[in-house]
């Protein structure tokens, strides 16, 4: 049997072979609108932390989608060097956009930057369902990309802050002014990346992330937006660690 062949959706749930699962059809708004799912059809189950498994549907009622775990696959181990991710909080759409793909690219965790030259729009009222969306836009890249562990996504935190609770071996931060380039830099198992926003981090800034560790790097004279800057260091870093 190829998994490939299934569509995959997330449901944080334990998982044994032959347990019967049985939900509001509102949970299952894509299986059932959607991908018409139907009685006997069956799919991928993931709870973003490395586990799944093949259910089948077994009943699809007015008010309940009920499926059966039939299969339960081996644990997922996380694969390749551990990337966190500082973004700098810009637009909600190239925001949402870097989650999506650094989710796509494995990353472990994906932390939310307030820096001097963020705009911070909407109410602190709206920062609940804001993360929510993150965490969905996260979960839908791991159902598309196959990927079974979804990254950590935490509050936004100030840089300074955010700076101090940084444990990785790796520390960098893409600087175009800096004097070393990404590829001088010894890959090791654990990295940390903080990318500015639109007009870059400050010089302030760039002095406190380099009192906790963080190395100035540039990726070339180009100007990039940041979520363009997102993907290209983070795949550079998986090439770089031999993973592509």
């Amino acid at each position: 049997m190829n998994s490939k062949n299934y569509t995959r959706t997330f449901l944080d749930s334990s998982y044994e072979k032959g347990m019967i699962i049985s939900l509001e059809k509102k949970y299952f708004h894509h299986e059932i609108n959607v991908l018409r799912k139907k009685d006997g059809d069956k799919f991928i189950l993931f709870d973003g932390k490395g586990n799944s498994s093949l259910c089948k549907v077994i009943e699809i009622n007015r008010k309940h989608f009920s499926l059966e775990i039939i299969k339960l696959f081996e644990p997922s181990l996380r694969e390749g060097i551990e990337i966190e991710l500082g973004q700098s909080l810009i637009k909600n759409d190239p925001f949402n956009f870097s989650i999506q793909k650094a989710t796509e690219l494995g990353v472990k965790k994906f932390s939310p930057i307030i820096s001097e030259r963020v705009v911070i729009k909407g109410k602190r009222s709206d920062s609940t369902s804001r993360e929510e969306k993150w965490r969905q836009i996260a979960q839908g890249a791991c159902e598309q990309c196959g990927e079974n562990w979804i990254p950590e996504i935490s509050s936004p935190l100030d840089i300074k802050e955010w700076s101090a609770t940084v444990s990785s071996k790796t520390k960098i931060v893409l600087f175009p002014n800096a004097e070393a380039r990404l590829s001088d830099i010894e890959i090791q198992d654990s990295v940390s990346i903080a990318i500015g926003p639109e007009g870059d981090f400050t010089e302030k800034e760039i002095s406190y992330l380099k009192e906790s560790g963080f190395l100035p790097v540039t990726i070339g004279k180009r100007i990039l937006r940041a979520e363009t800057a997102a993907i290209s260091v983070i795949s550079s870093l998986r090439y770089g660690a031999k993973e592509f």
